[in-house]
């Protein structure tokens, strides 16, 4: 006789009735409590992306974006000063070459023996007065006015843009006299006494120059259209007189003063240039 105990016959049955417990699969909605994934969901919500700021002009702004479309805004209105600048410099290095080529003779000798045949005395007295004033005296009266400016408005714009436009007009009419070494016309047909070389006519560029940009500083200050359309022509035409004031008296060849009208017309057109670059507003930057 062993030493176990016999079963009971009615717990005997129902062992015998009642199956052994089958293992239950792993699935999403019984998830084992082992499971990477069970734990995963029971630990809270899906942690939410940080979104990660991106350097200003960086390779992935999005190209339709504002800074894009400002930039292309910015290169659009810059594109007509360019082309302008580009065209007087061609226009100043051609006549540069019929002048250095001995080939401006064809238009400067009849074009100033027929000024010199219709002078008035009348004429003399103004035309000299408005030649000496389109050089120091246009200098000096330009920078009181923009210093004027300046104080009026706070601004260091005003005397830095015709200052230098005056600086870089002088020395660059300076330099090319130097390198062009033209001598000028015959004294005898001279109606004031003039020394050096005479191309470019240094009073052309000068007074280009000065009246071109001070006509911009005015014209961003004019309060209408006319207004605006007034200070442009007019510095226009107080250029061609200046530069026509030199051919009249004799002291310089007509290809002088368009070469000096060209190159002031160049230097202003720098300056605005530069001006505007300087002004316009950048992607991700306030506008000055």
């Amino acid at each position: 006789m062993s030493g176990e105990f016999p079963l009971d016959p009615a717990e005997s049955a129902e062992s015998a009735e009642t199956p052994a417990p089958a293992h239950v699969p792993l699935t999403d909605d019984a998830p084992d409590a082992l499971a990477p994934r069970g734990l995963h969901r029971r630990s809270g919500p899906a942690p939410v992306p940080v979104p990660v700021p991106v350097p200003p002009r960086s390779g992935t702004r999005p190209r339709g974006g504002p800074g894009a479309r400002v930039e292309r805004s910015r290169r659009a209105r810059m594109l007509p000063l360019g082309v302008a600048l580009s065209a007087g410099l061609l226009l100043f290095a051609a006549t540069s070459y019929a002048v250095l080529g001995a080939g401006a003779d064809v238009v400067d000798r009849p074009v100033l023996s027929a000024v010199v045949r219709h002078r008035q005395a009348v004429l003399d007295g103004p035309v000299t007065f408005l030649t000496h004033a389109s050089e120091i005296p246009l200098l000096v009266l330009a920078v009181l006015l923009a210093l004027w400016l300046s104080w009026r408005d706070r601004s260091w714009q005003p005397p830095l843009l015709i200052g230098g436009a005056s600086a870089l007009a002088v020395t660059a009419a300076t330099v090319a006299k130097e390198i062009t070494d033209r001598t000028r016309p015959p004294a005898r047909l001279w109606e004031i006494s003039e020394n050096g070389y005479c191309f470019p006519s240094r009073h052309a560029v000068t007074a280009t120059a000065v009246l071109l940009v001070l006509a911009y500083v005015l014209a961003a200050r004019a309060a209408s259209r006319v207004a605006r359309i007034a200070l442009w022509s007019g510095a226009a035409v107080l250029s061609l007189l200046a530069g026509g004031s030199r051919v009249y008296l004799g002291v310089h060849w007509p290809t002088d003063v368009i070469g000096g009208l060209t190159l002031g017309t160049v230097v202003t057109l720098l300056v605005i240039l530069v001006h505007k670059l300087w002004e316009a507003p950048r992607p991700g930057h306030p506008s000055r």
